[in-house]
């Protein structure tokens, strides 16, 4: 069984993944974007980016120390599958997409309006 932290791990790897490859892809869309402030967005998304790489380091040293690995399954549209593996333990989770959607938007956001990040949280 999974403690509360193991999933909350989980959780917080899926959608910083999620968070990054849009961003990687916003990214690759500004750069061939002409915009009034372009230097300004580019600069936003370049840093947003690396402050979610250097947390995602944080997530895959935390996952590795506690022996978790997780798979994205599949996506049908309306639910995202990902299977998990921690201590022994395996499951699947389904995940509503316009939840994780939603989740993805709320981690954004204290990047792009500048709240604290949470690192310390995960280091242990």
């Amino acid at each position: 069984m999974l403690t509360k932290e193991e999933q909350a791990v989980l959780r917080h790897y899926i959608i910083i993944s999620i968070a990054r490859k849009a961003l990687e892809k916003d990214l690759f869309l500004l750069e061939k974007t002409p915009l009034k402030l372009q230097g300004t967005y580019l600069e936003l998304v370049r840093k947003t980016l690396e402050q979610i790489s250097k947390e995602m380091a944080l997530i895959k040293r935390y996952m590795k120390l506690h022996q978790m690995k997780i798979e994205k399954q599949e996506s049908d549209g309306f639910f995202s599958t990902y299977a998990y593996w921690c201590r022994g333990y395996e499951g699947v989770n389904r995940i509503l997409n316009t939840h994780l959607k939603q989740q993805v938007t709320n981690y954004l956001m204290r990047f792009f309006t500048f709240e604290k990040s949470r690192l310390s949280q995960l280091d242990g």
